[in-house]
């Protein structure tokens, strides 16, 4: 095998895909990629999306901080607020 024969292991290709979310890849590492195990290439891209989407969660809960649930307007389901400032 040449150099350019050579195929990617799974750390390989998570790093090649991992590029490719980003939409950075050069033509000689896309060829290999692609002659690698298509298990390979699948695993590493649902792992890299589930990175992916934890990632966000997270941001978006961290931008949120405590604001999220801790209002004392919520109340629980099915339970009747009344407002008794306009007597309502």
């Amino acid at each position: 095998m040449t150099d350019g024969d050579k195929r990617f292991g799974f750390f390989g290709v998570v790093r090649e895909v991992g590029w490719a979310f980003l939409g950075v890849r050069d033509r000689a590492n896309f060829e290999r990629t692609t002659r690698s195990s298509p298990l390979h290439i699948v695993l590493a891209g649902l792992l890299l999306t589930g990175l992916l989407i934890a990632v966000l969660v997270t941001a978006v809960q961290f931008a949120l901080g405590d604001r999220r649930g801790s209002g004392s307007t919520q109340t629980p389901p099915g339970e009747i607020v009344v407002n008794q400032q306009r007597g309502e």
